[in-house]
Order: structure tokens, then sequence, then C-alpha cells
């Protein structure tokens, strides 16, 4: 078996490599799967791609490094135990940017030998993708996800005052899931074209970011402030503004890497005149259960949380339209690259084509 995939080989040097693996036959739970589309999550994926900071981040990255989670596919294949997938289903995973790929339905009991590295070993990191959904929109669902969790993890009580700060596909994502979630939602961006994208989701107010920003955010909190503030950018700045516009007991919960690619931080998000005196929490957006916990123990795992957002795509109360502004065949991902790099705001979400691949 052949397959393409992309791989990072070093710092500026990504490839579309032919993969070659010896064939065998489909276990019982396993399905194979054609990739469709993929989504480049440009924060994280142009980090890599960079080698941004490799030193704080060799926890989890070296190279050569195989890029990509957000792979909507048809399945070509399925084995003689799947039950609830069919030949020609579309479904999302957190599969890499490959042409082709295995995943299980479910844990294959008695396993002789570990999946291999990427391939999940449940079915709680595949979901279904509905008839209706677009797969332009469903190929973002794990993006949304770090929206949703964002929420769960800053504890978001319905009708509660929302911030999101940093406008690319997470932070956007994460105003559609305040919007869809029943919060008053205000966006902050860097950009005029972020804001009016960030409305068109479901932001009730947007601003600047450094345009007055105690000023906006008192008269868009009015007597109760702002309860949660969703930081979705690594800049230092947004976490600067995050504590300025805090009143008293806000939660922070922070989506992305403080201070990544900036040095040393302009702020002490500790001073005692802010962190105490505000009586702050700092919450980090991470973990999310994937393992299929019983709903009465962890009632939203990936599984669940992925299935959640693509039914609401389903039912028409999230339209991704508004972010699906590229598309390039797989073959040309250093273009892809080469636009992300070019910090064009009318790049949000870019999609990787592989049609062409299968032919």
């Amino acid at each position: 078996m052949s397959y393409k995939q992309i791989i990072v080989h070093a710092p500026y040097d990504i490839r579309l490599d032919t993969v070659d693996e010896p064939s065998r036959p489909l276990g019982e739970y396993e399905l194979r799967v054609r990739t469709e589309l993929t989504a480049i999550s440009p924060g994280t994926e142009t980090r890599i791609y960079t080698g941004t900071e490799q030193e704080r981040f060799a926890y989890r990255v070296s190279y050569p490094f195989t890029l990509g989670y957000n792979n909507v596919g048809r399945v070509v294949e399925v084995g003689s135990g799947v039950r609830e997938y069919r030949v020609g289903q579309r479904i999302f995973s957190r599969m890499p940017h490959r042409s082709e790929y295995i995943v299980a339905e479910r844990v294959v009991p008695g396993a002789v030998s570990p999946p291999p590295e990427n391939v999940p070993s449940s079915y709680d990191v595949i979901a279904p993708v509905p008839e209706n959904v677009p797969s332009e929109h469903a190929v973002f669902t794990h993006l949304l996800v770090l929206g949703f969790h964002a929420l769960h993890r800053g504890r978001y009580r319905f009708g509660e005052n929302v911030v999101v700060i940093g406008l690319g596909i997470v932070g956007l994502g994460a105003v559609c899931m305040a919007h869809l979630a029943g919060a008053r939602v205000a966006a902050i961006g860097n950009d005029p074209l972020r804001l009016q994208v960030a409305r068109a989701l479901g932001a009730d107010e947007t601003w600047l970011n450094g345009d007055d920003d105690l000023g906006h955010a008192r008269r868009f909190g009015g007597e109760a402030g702002i309860d949660l503030i969703l930081d979705c950018t690594d800049a230092w700045s947004a976490l600067q503004t995050s504590i300025q516009i805090a009143r008293r007991s806000t939660r922070i919960a922070v989506l992305a890497f403080p201070g990544v690619g900036q040095g040393a931080p302009p702020l002490d998000p500790f001073e005692p005149g802010m962190f105490y005196n505000k009586n702050l929490s700092y919450i980090a957006v991470a973990w999310m259960a994937s393992d299929d916990y019983p709903p009465e123990f962890q009632r939203f795992t990936v599984k669940r949380a992925y299935r959640y957002v693509l039914d609401r795509m389903a039912r028409g109360q999230l339209d991704l339209s508004p972010v699906v502004t590229h598309r390039f065949p797989a073959a040309n991902v250093k273009d892809a690259f080469d636009l992300v790099l070019t910090k064009s705001k009318s790049a949000i979400g870019i999609l990787l084509d592989w049609s062409n691949l299968h032919t």
C-alpha cells in the first residue's frame, strides 16, 4: 500500500512524500478511508513548519514531523465487524495530511501490536459527517471543539458576558461556540476584516485591540462586567488586554501559547495589584477526554464533542461559510504555508484538496 503524506523534514522543508507500507487486510473493526479535504491549523502547524522556538516545544515536536489533525475522508472499505460506518460515508478524524488511512471504529480486543502513530485505536476520535454538512465545513470540527472545550474549562454559565481575543480560525470558532451557547459575545482582533467575520459568526460587539479596550469592555459588560475571557492568540498583548478588561473574579481561559516567538513578557501576569486584587483565574485549555468514558462519568469526550458540533452544523446552527477562504491542491502545500506566512488577514480557513491524488 502506498499513499501521499505531507511531512516537514526540517524547518521550511515541507514535502508531499510517497509512503510505502506493506498491504494487509482490514481488521474486523477497521475502516479504510480516502481523504477528501484537510484543513491547516495556522498557529500550530506554521510554528512547526518554521521551527519557531524548537527548544520550547521539543517535548512534542521533532523532525521529520507528520503535519495535520483536521481530516475529512470517504470510507472505501469496512471490516466485517463495523456497525456504524458504511462504504461511501464521510467521516471526520484527527488523521494527518495524508491521502489514505486506516482507522478503527472501536478498540480491537487482543490486538497483537499497537496501532501506528497518529492512528486512532478507538472510535472516540472519528465521527460521521451528516449528509447535508459540506466537507468544507466539517473539516474544521476539531478547531470548533477547541472553543467548545474552552467554554467548559472556563466554567461558562448560560447568559454570561464572554470576550474572545484573537480572531484566527480558533478564535473565530470560539466566537461561534460562545454565540451558540447563549453568551453575549464580544470579539477583539487586530484587523477590520476579521471583526466583520466575527460579527457574521455571532459576535454582538467587536473592536480593534488597543482601541480603548477598557472603555469598550465596560460598555459591553455593563453592570455585570466580563465574566469569561477566551485568549486565543499567542501575543503577550492579548494576555495584557485580558487582565486590563477583567473585573474582579473574571476567568481567563488560555487557548494559545502566550509569548511564542515574542521574547520576554512585557508584563507580570501575577502582579499582586492585578492578579490577587482582581481575584483572577488563569485556566489552561488543553486536555480533553479521548477514551470512551460512560456519560455519567464524563459527559463530553472528544467523540461526543465532535458529534455535537457536526449535529449543530447539520441543523443549520453553525455556518462556517465566512471562514472558508482558500483552497489549494494538496501538492501545493508549500504555497498554502507561504500564504499563511504573509499574515494576510483575508486568509482564514485554508483547505488542502486531495481529489487529484486519487485519479
